[in-house]
C-alpha cells in the first residue's frame, strides 16, 4: 500500500504557448503531476482519480514505467478535456473543452474510497469543487496523519470562508499566488501566507511560480522564502502540482516544513524540463539531492510582519 495517496484528476490536454507552439491531447491532471512530485522522493506513492469513459486505454497503460499505485474509479462520463492557454508573462488558464466532462463528475468522492486506502500517513488533496475536498478531508484526515490542500480556483470566489473553516482541519495549506489572492482579498503573498498560517494546523505555502515560494511553520513561528531550481523550462504545466507532492514528501522525511518546501521545489524543477506528465523522467535520487542542497543554501528567513 502506498504512504502517499494524491487524490484529483486525471485530464486530457491541449496546451497552447504564447509562441504560437501547441501540444495536443497531452495526458495530464493535478492528481498525476502531483503524484509524480512525490515520487521523486518516496517509492510508495499511490493516486487516486476518477476515469472517464473517453479516456484512452494507453493512458493508464504508459504509467506502468513510473511504479505508481493508481487506483482508477470508473464514471459513466466523458473525461475532462482542458484547454491550457499561456500568457506572454507564464500566467494560463484552464477552459474546458464543449464535450468535456465536469469537475463535478470527474472528481474522486469519499465514498469511492476503500478502507486500505485510508490509512496512508499522507494525502494531498489536489484542486477540485471546494465541497469536494471538504468531504474529502473529514473522511481521511485522522491525528496520525497529514493532509495538505491546494485549492481551485473556480471555486474560491464566493466560498472564502468555507475554505478557510476547511484549511482549519487540515495541516497544510498550498495555494498559488493567483490563489491566495482570492482568498485573502488583495495580492499580498507574504501576509496572505502569515494569515493563512493562523488557521492551518502545520504550515502555510504561497507558491510564487518564477518567483519561489514562501513558506510559514506554525511550529516554529517563522517564515521563509524558497527560491526556484535554476531548471531549464520547457513547459510548466503541472509545476505547482509537483511542488505540492513533492512538499508532503518532504514533510514526510524531514517533518520541517521548510524543508518540505525545498522538497517540493526541486519536485517542479524536474516537472518543468518536459513537456508534459508522462515525458517527465524518473530521476536518480542522488540528482535530487544535489538540487536539494542547492535550494537549502538560498533560503531566506523573512519577518513574519506580526503574522
Amino acid at each position: 500500500m502506498a504512504e502517499l495517496y494524491t487524490l484529483g484528476n486525471f485530464t486530457i490536454d491541449d496546451i497552447v504557448l504564447h509562441d504560437g507552439r501547441t501540444f495536443i491531447d497531452t495526458p495530464g491532471g493535478n492528481a498525476l503531476y502531483s503524484a509524480l512530485g512525490a515520487h521523486v522522493w518516496l517509492e510508495r506513492v499511490g493516486l487516486l482519480a476518477r476515469v472517464g469513459n473517453d479516456l484512452p486505454p494507453t493512458y493508464l497503460d504508459t504509467l506502468a514505467v513510473f511504479n505508481l499505485e493508481i487506483v482508477p474509479t470508473y464514471v459513466p462520463f466523458p473525461n475532462i478535456h482542458d484547454w491550457a492557454l499561456y500568457e506572454p508573462d507564464g500566467t494560463r488558464q484552464f477552459v474546458n473543452h464543449r464535450q468535456s466532462g465536469a469537475n463535478d463528475d470527474l472528481s474522486i468522492r469519499a465514498a469511492d474510497l476503500r478502507l486500505e486506502q485510508c490509512r496512508a500517513r499522507a494525502y494531498h488533496i489536489a484542486p477540485m469543487p471546494t465541497a469536494i475536498q471538504s468531504e474529502l478531508a473529514q473522511a481521511l484526515k485522522r491525528a496520525d496523519n497529514f493532509v495538505s490542500l491546494d485549492p481551485h480556483e473556480w471555486w474560491i470566489k464566493g466560498n472564502e470562508t468555507v475554505l478557510l473553516d476547511l484549511v482549519s482541519r487540515i495541516d497544510f495549506f498550498l495555494p498559488s499566488r493567483e490563489q491566495a489572492e482570492l482568498v485573502y482579498g488583495r495580492d499580498d503573498p507574504e501576509r496572505a501566507v502569515c494569515e493563512f498560517a493562523r488557521h492551518v494546523a502545520r504550515a502555510a505555502v504561497v507558491k510564487l511560480g518564477a518567483a519561489g515560494s514562501l513558506v510559514y511553520d506554525v511550529a516554529q513561528r517563522h517564515l521563509a522564502h524558497i527560491p526556484i531550481y535554476p531548471a531549464r523550462v520547457v513547459d510548466v504545466t503541472g509545476a505547482g502540482d509537483a511542488y505540492c507532492g513533492g512538499f508532503l514528501a518532504g514533510y514526510l522525511e524531514t517533518h520541517d516544513a521548510v524543508q518540505a518546501a525545498c522538497y517540493g521545489t526541486v519536485s517542479a524543477s524536474f516537472c518543468i524540463e518536459h513537456l508534459g506528465a508522462l515525458s517527465t523522467k524518473t530521476r536518480p535520487r542522488s540528482e535530487a539531492e544535489q538540487r536539494l542542497a542547492f535550494v537549502r543554501e538560498h533560503i531566506q528567513l523573512l519577518n513574519t510582519l506580526g503574522g
